[in-house]
């Protein structure tokens, strides 16, 4: 009996270092490969444009043919050094397996959302990332009034149109006090570790920059000297 339960426990742990090295490789897998450091520090992703965040909602706009593309600073985790993209930086950068998915909102209810997400500033989870669109905006003033200018084809946005939103599942579900994104989903499309996957597999080399996607202003104020 007790060398029938060693020979069961040395097949068990040998089980065990097949599967570990199997997940390892898994890991070690090359998706493409990047010519220029991918930007997620935390306190960049979470107060300005980064390639990064501009790679990620470029990806969902790529996967679900929507206009416009937002997603959360605060879902962006790790950076990417130049060189190959593993399996294991990808889910490294995106973590918690949320679900991208498209919605319908109005002019008015993107300034809406692109306003509360900066409505602290910097540093918290909130700050949006956009693909489809350009956003200016100030942090010297109060919340809610900060948000100067939202352009979408180079104009600025009708705020009566309608629009297709691609997002991921934690901002549609009004997570971070987006309650203007608590919409019917129209369509999901997976998670979103697995839309960047793909779609770092289907570019094979990538090299996203800051474009201007997020402008910021700073307003002085100057006392009197005299």
């Amino acid at each position: 009996m007790e060398r029938r339960n060693l020979v069961k426990t040395l097949i068990v742990g040998a089980l065990l270092l097949v599967l570990g090295a199997t997940a390892a490789l898994a890991f070690d897998m090359v998706l493409g490969t990047t010519e220029v450091y991918l930007d997620g520090a935390r306190e960049n992703v979470r107060s300005r444009e980064t390639n990064l965040g501009n790679l990620i909602v470029d990806s969902l706009v790529w996967v679900s043919g929507a206009q416009i593309a937002i997603t959360n600073g605060g879902g962006i985790r790790e950076s990417v050094e130049e060189g190959p993209i593993t399996l294991e930086a990808v889910l490294s950068i995106h973590p918690f397996s949320n679900e991208v998915v498209t919605i319908e909102l109005t002019g008015a209810e993107i300034v809406a959302t692109l306003e509360h997400g900066v409505s602290t500033y910097p540093g918290w989870g909130g700050f949006p990332h956009v693909s489809g669109l350009k956003y200016s905006f100030t942090p010297d003033r109060p919340s809610g009034q900060r948000v100067l200018e939202v352009l979408y084809n180079d104009k600025p946005i009708d705020l009566e149109a309608t629009f297709i939103v691609v997002t991921n599942g934690f901002l549609a579900a009004g997570g971070d006090a987006f309650e203007m994104l608590e919409k019917e989903i129209i369509d999901s499309f997976g998670p979103m570790e697995e839309v960047l996957m793909n779609y770092i597999r289907e570019k094979e080399v990538v090299a996203p920059e800051v474009e201007g996607r997020i402008t910021i202003f700073r307003i002085e104020t100057f006392g009197d000297d005299s």
